[in-house]
């Protein structure tokens, strides 16, 4: 009899802590694995860890709108933080992959498109596209892990330059950040970005105009300098 009812005791305190865990609520989840320090805001947080939704969320200053939102547990039973986000939108398109809050932090397996708030200082950059991304960093800042492919859209023509396609190319970590080597397809332009784990980043824009003199003046009145390299750009901001 003592055994029965230590049994329905446990059973009954293991069905408290579920209800607990599934009613949790997901703002104050996101509090406590650290969110503002991963520059994950938003106007509004609904739901529970299990299944939430994050309203005109932002990761810094890239928008991410609204994405449907829920922890691992099985992240949670190690100690560590993996937020799952996901958005169906048939305006600002596609967007999903995994927040990681623990150490190493970053995010990982994104898939779809953001726009960039202001491009990146000089340079008209529109969207951001990931494909497989992944960039995360250790407690130090310093970029442990990056892989997939990244494409900027260009909003802006430069100097009568048709950039329509964007600029392509994988991600990588070098000296400590993470580093998008991206170039056109004719390979005439390329633009180099590479960040740390604050999101403080720095771009070179370059692009080589065959000794064209009407392109290198107006390449000129846009802030590009001469090089050995064609006409370059080189700006430095924060996500």
């Amino acid at each position: 009899m003592t055994g029965g009812r230590g049994r329905w005791i446990a059973a009954a305190g293991l069905f408290a802590l579920l209800l607990i865990g599934a009613t949790f609520p997901l703002r104050l989840a996101l509090g406590l694995a650290g969110a503002d320090d991963a520059g994950v805001a938003a106007r509004e947080v609904r739901g529970s860890i299990w299944s939430g939704t994050l309203i005109d969320a932002r990761l810094g200053v890239l928008p991410l709108g609204t994405v449907r939102a829920s922890l691992s547990p099985l992240a949670l039973s190690t100690g560590r933080i993996e937020l799952a986000f996901s958005r169906s939108d048939e305006r600002l398109g596609a967007l999903a992959g995994r927040l990681h809050g623990s150490d190493p932090r970053g995010l990982s397996e994104v898939d779809g498109v953001t726009s960039v708030s202001g491009g990146l200082g000089a340079i008209p950059v529109d969207t951001l596209r990931f494909e497989g991304a992944t960039v995360r960093f250790g407690a130090d800042g310093r970029c442990v892990e990056a892989g997939g492919r990244l494409q900027l859209s260009v909003a802006a023509p430069i100097a009568g330059l048709d950039l329509s396609r964007g600029l392509s190319g994988p991600l990588t970590c070098a000296d400590g950040r993470a580093q998008a080597a991206l170039s056109s397809q004719s390979g005439m332009e390329r633009l180099t970005l590479s960040f740390d784990g604050s999101g403080a980043y720095r771009a070179a824009f370059a692009i080589n105009v065959d000794r064209d003199p009407a392109m290198a003046a107006a390449l000129g009145a846009l802030g590009f300098k001469p090089g050995p390299d064609g006409f370059r750009l080189a700006t430095s901001g924060r996500f």
